[in-house]
């Protein structure tokens, strides 16, 4: 669906064909609420890497600008041919458990740990060397929004109908029909349950078997 086709749905089911309470402008702002919503409930959508360089003495990294769920950071170091998963850290943590990290980078070493904190990846220790793609980066990255009636949401197909369950939603609660805003957060919820199950399957090596016991045929 594009965007023109989940507003006129919308609003038809709303019974505001005129757009009189219920605007363009209302289900685009919707749409991309909605889309957010969703990657946060099933985060197996949108998935990235991304890589950063990493340079001898320096301890902050930024995060890719479309991150939107951090999922995990790997380092390779010079010489090296894999990726090591970096343990993170909470910056509770880090003031708790590591001496010396907010010194401006003075141990050095190969980086073994990270927290996030204003948006940068503070790296412990400091890295030694220089190295091209040192930082890998698992995360969900944000949802591109939608801005005119021609635009295709940045989710998949499957979650389209889950788009306009949601707005629909946002539509109940403006009107202050909190029992149909209810019934279509369910709704929502539920779609999100059974999409994120299929997208599990997809990881997974084995489907179930049913074994059918003899005793079972009687």
């Amino acid at each position: 669906m594009i965007v023109s086709d989940i507003i006129t749905r919308i609003q038809r089911k709303f019974g505001d064909e005129s757009a009189v309470q219920v605007t363009n402008a209302d289900i685009i702002r919707w749409i991309n609420d909605g889309q957010r919503r969703i990657v946060l409930k099933n985060d197996v959508l949108l998935e990235k890497t991304a890589t950063t360089n990493s340079v001898a003495g320096q301890q902050e990294y930024d995060l890719p600008t479309d991150l939107l769920i951090l999922k995990f950071i790997q380092y390779k170091d010079s010489g090296s041919t894999s990726y090591l998963k970096l343990r993170g850290l909470t910056t509770v943590e880090f003031n708790e458990y590591i001496d010396g990290w907010s010194d401006g980078g003075s141990v050095k070493g190969v980086p073994q740990v990270y927290t996030i904190f204003s948006g940068k990846i503070i790296a412990y220790p400091t890295p030694t060397n220089s190295v091209t793609a040192g930082f890998k980066i698992y995360y969900n990255r944000a949802p591109v929004d939608v801005a005119l009636t021609s635009d295709t949401p940045d989710l998949p197909n499957l979650y389209h109908d889950t788009l306009v369950n949601y707005c629909m939603q946002q539509a109940y609660e403006l009107d202050e029909d909190l029992e149909s805003a209810s019934g279509e957060s369910t709704k929502v919820a539920e779609d999100i349950d059974l999409l994120r199950g299929r997208e599990d399957w997809k990881v997974q090596e084995t489907y179930p078997v049913i074994s059918v016991q003899i005793e079972d045929m009687d």
